[in-house]
């Protein structure tokens, strides 16, 4: 479905609610009866249950979600894939979530209560107990794409690639947005049987739950999960991307990924000095990883794409703490080193550049300042062309002629001077 689906199931979404608000409430059941004897017929499509075909089990790691619980496990139900096993593993939640699952299990799915003891710990569990050929993990609070289980399977089974990655959307208050510009790309297109040096760039996907994986390959090369630590599904994936013979890359979204802005989530807590540490610590141990692994070229090529879609979220500096600055600063120069220039220059756009500058060189409200310009928005960036290519300026901020930006910084790599507008380079290369 790609970006077309995206922006269908959104707008349909949205119609929804201005439809629910304004027609009579005779009309609305007469328009929801329509829709239940659509969903008959849609079920028509489900390929029934043949002998031989291969059992997927699904992980439902589950905490405190008792609002969202029953959509994600009725957009499971629906699966175009009919061979299923769901197993539900409540992790020590407070609130009415068990009693949720409860309501739900049956013969294809079970419930597993355990202390509270994180979302790995959870996982770990529920996959020794699965029995499936193929294994996925879901999260709570997340809607299932109809078909990307179906795809996947299809494909695994033709390609016998060890595992299969899809695309996602992302809701945030209900609404269903675009994931970013980066997985759009990836997903552009599916390629299947590719290993990591192929196509690095896929290790910018590391939602765990977008993949499809054969049991036995998830066993011997991927698990255990981390437990008791957040950003679990870095280290996770890299296992994954490294060790697999081959890997199916799908242009069908797998899920749509929620975003909570709740105090518990580390959404929410995405600009706290304590959520950037814990992801500098995920990011470290992903690289100590990979050059175990005997990978240094995919080592800079992860740490790159870290730099060059702001996984730090340095976005949060025009709110955040001089410690969540310092915690940044020190990452930007351990990682830009590993990296080494060049690299640096060519992959990470030239406004990432100036702000990091920012953030080593000067000082927090330097950095807020750069912001305030909307600097990490290329549209107020104007461009001169010297006998190097093209140099960038933001005349909108004032510390825009500041020394500790220096011309090296300002430098244009030449992936990017391709997509610059002729309009926004100044006549007479003056400044």
């Amino acid at each position: 479905m790609g970006d077309l689906g995206f922006r269908y199931r959104s707008i349909r979404h949205v119609l929804g609610v201005a439809v629910r608000r304004v027609v009579p409430p005779q009309t609305w059941d007469l328009l929801q009866g329509a829709r239940r004897r659509f969903r008959t017929v849609q079920a028509q499509f489900r390929i029934p249950h043949y002998p031989g075909m291969p059992l997927l089990s699904i992980v439902v790691a589950s905490h405190n979600t008792e609002n969202y619980l029953g959509e994600a496990l009725k957009s499971l139900i629906r699966q175009q894939w009919s061979h299923i096993e769901i197993i539900i593993v409540d992790d020590g939640s407070t609130d009415r979530t068990a009693d949720v699952a409860a309501q739900f299990t049956g013969s294809t799915i079970r419930l597993i209560r355990q202390s509270h003891r994180g979302p790995g710990a959870a996982r770990n569990v529920g996959a020794s107990l699965a029995k499936g050929k193929y294994l996925a993990f879901f999260d709570s609070d997340d809607i299932a794409d109809p078909f990307f289980y179906r795809q996947a399977i299809f494909g695994l089974e033709k390609t016998h690639s060890d595992f299969a990655v899809g695309s996602y959307g992302t809701l945030i208050d209900s609404k269903l947005c675009l994931p970013p510009p980066y997985i759009q790309v990836l997903h552009r297109s599916s390629r299947r049987g590719v290993v990591l040096s192929q196509v690095p760039e896929v290790m910018t996907n590391a939602l765990m739950c977008t993949r499809v994986y054969r049991r036995d390959f998830y066993e011997r090369a991927v698990a255990p999960q981390p437990e008791g630590v957040f950003f679990e599904d870095q280290l996770l994936t890299m296992r994954a991307f490294v060790r697999a013979r081959g890997f199916d890359i799908l242009h069908q979204p797998a899920l749509q990924w929620r975003r909570r802005e709740t105090k518990d989530t580390t959404t929410q807590q995405a600009g706290e000095a304590h959520n950037l540490r814990e992801r500098v610590r995920a990011y470290k141990e992903t690289a100590d990883f990979l050059l175990n692994e005997g990978r240094p070229e995919i080592r800079v090529a992860r740490l790159a794409q870290i730099l060059a879609t702001d996984q730090l979220t340095l976005t949060r500096l025009s709110t955040a703490s001089e410690e969540y600055f310092d915690i940044a600063r020190q990452f930007l120069e351990w990682a830009i080193a590993e990296v080494g220039q060049e690299t640096y220059a060519e992959q990470v756009d030239v406004q990432d550049r100036v702000l990091q500058a920012v953030v080593m060189r000067m000082n927090l409200e330097a950095a807020q300042s750069f912001l305030e310009a909307d600097g990490r928005n290329l549209k107020p960036w104007v461009f001169r062309s010297d006998s190097q290519g093209l140099l960038a300026w933001l005349p909108g901020w004032q510390l825009d002629q500041s020394a500790d930006v220096p011309l090296s910084t300002r430098r244009v790599g030449r992936r990017q001077a391709e997509q610059i507008p002729p309009e926004a380079i100044l006549a007479g290369g003056a400044h």
